[in-house]
């Protein structure tokens, strides 16, 4: 009987120490996605020697499909975050999710910009990434 009892136990630590995955989330993608430019402000510094630049503020939209479970989103700009991240919880099918955000980085009014949207599950490990280039208007251009 000590026997049948320590069995039991052991198999449930190892069980614990296991991570399972749920709803095949090695398939999961990010579709749609799209990043707008919804709003611009010109920003003096009066600090410094810096010229006037204009911050952004953008939205992010798509799709989170095949996957389940806790994750969330980061957003990155030339290997600086932007939106460290969106935590969701999604349950397998299609989750559609926007968030805004509004940098003010100066090296962003260039006429293209270079986003890469990261799925990361609830461990931190990235699942799968997307770059969506934004062009700036050129009627919003100084």
């Amino acid at each position: 009987m000590k026997r049948f009892i320590f069995c039991l136990l052991a198999l449930t630590f190892a069980a614990c120490e296991f991570d399972f995955s749920v709803g095949g989330n090695t398939n999961a993608t990010l579709s749609n996605i799209t990043i707008e430019c919804i709003d611009e402000t010109t920003i003096s510094n009066n600090t410094s020697a810096n010229q006037p630049f204009t911050r952004h503020t953008y939205l992010c939209s798509g799709n989170i499909v095949g996957y389940s479970g806790e994750c969330n989103i980061r957003v990155m700009h030339d290997n600086f975050i932007l939106v460290d991240r969106l935590d969701l919880i999604a349950a397998g099918d299609t989750l559609p999710f926007q968030l805004k955000f509004a940098p003010e980085w100066e090296y962003l009014d260039r006429l293209y910009n270079t986003f890469t949207v990261i799925l990361r599950d609830d461990h931190d490990n990235e699942i799968c990434k997307t770059t969506v280039v934004v062009t700036k208007h050129t009627e919003a251009q100084l």
